[in-house]
């Protein structure tokens, strides 16, 4: 068998098979994304495409590209299925009983106020703060820019430690008449859903947070900054460890001595973020909107634990 001829790609630098792509100076991802020319039909094995031999290599502007891209978000087409599953991603439990109620299932429950959050543009998101805090992408519901109280629903508990259930920002005094499901616009909406799915966030360092996009820049910026004085330093032990310390010393109450919530503002700004554990710790947790009667946002939540079902496991 006759070994194909190899070339260079001028964009991406990866090496792809001649004849594979319309381009003779670039692979065939490389002239489909720039001038639209037909892609290969990949297939990668060790690393590399059997039918092109592209190595999976992006360019600095190809990759510019996709950000763009990713902030165009959400297409046409995504648009059109989510409007056909949207009614079945409603949370069906009234969350709001995480805040008014005094025992949820068989667990007493408590608020706990961390005080205020500023959303300067009303555009949110919400992550793991140690993991993801400089890339997540925003919902797209949104509430309106304002300075909002953060309240924590806490399950106290000896035998399970207290736990963070369910996180609030209150945007109005009106009660919730539907929760929607927070989405940002890139969800694999062709899966098969079952009744108690969501989509959600990952929590992989057991912590979570929601804040405005001003206050994500704000962070890339604060952090860029010390990341020059330092190279070697990372957000959890260079930041946020002696933060949620000095804070649990300052305000023990539902804390451990390592701190479980913070509501830092980030230096020479008014944007402020607030951290707090998540629920018994890594995992997938939902975000819903709460409209009123008049169709507003009211509140937004991000549920940790289903307190009756959760606790019902635990006996």
């Amino acid at each position: 068998m006759t070994e194909k001829e190899l070339a260079v790609c001028d964009e991406c630098g990866s090496l792809f098979f001649k004849g594979s792509s319309q381009m003779m100076g670039l692979c065939p991802e490389c002239a489909h994304i720039l001038y639209g020319y037909p892609n290969c039909d990949h297939h990668f094995q060790d690393g590399r495409c059997v039918n092109c031999y592209w190595d999976g290599s992006k360019s600095v502007y190809i990759k510019k590209q996709n950000q763009q891209e990713e902030t165009d978000m959400p297409t046409t087409e995504w648009l059109n299925k989510y409007e056909a599953i949207k009614n079945k991603l409603t949370c069906k439990d009234d969350l709001e009983a995480h805040f008014t109620e005094k025992v949820i299932g068989n667990m007493a429950v408590d608020v706990l106020d961390i005080g205020t959050v500023h959303f300067p543009t009303g555009q949110i998101f919400a992550c793991d703060p140690l993991v993801e805090l400089e890339d997540t992408l925003p919902f797209l519901q949104t509430i309106p820019a304002g300075t909002y109280p953060v309240k924590i629903c806490v399950v106290p508990s000896e035998q399970y430690g207290d736990r963070y259930a369910c996180v609030k920002v209150e945007v109005s005094q009106e009660k919730p008449v539907r929760y929607e499901l927070g989405m940002v616009g890139n969800e694999n909406l062709d899966a098969a859903l079952g009744d108690d799915d969501y989509f959600g966030f990952g929590v992989d360092a057991g912590m979570g947070c929601i804040a405005d996009i001003q206050t994500q820049a704000a962070f890339k910026t604060y952090w860029a900054k010390r990341l020059e004085e330092d190279p070697d330093i990372d957000p959890y032990n260079d930041l946020f460890c002696d933060l949620l310390e000095e804070n649990a010393q300052a305000h023990p109450k539902y804390q451990g001595d390592c701190g479980d919530w913070l509501n830092w503002t980030v230096p020479d700004t008014d944007c402020n973020l607030p951290i707090f554990s998540s629920g018994w710790g890594d995992g997938y947790y939902p975000v819903y909107f709460g409209y009123d009667a008049k169709g507003e946002v009211c509140a937004v939540y991000v549920r940790f634990i289903d307190i009756e079902a959760s606790y019902k496991e635990q006996e």
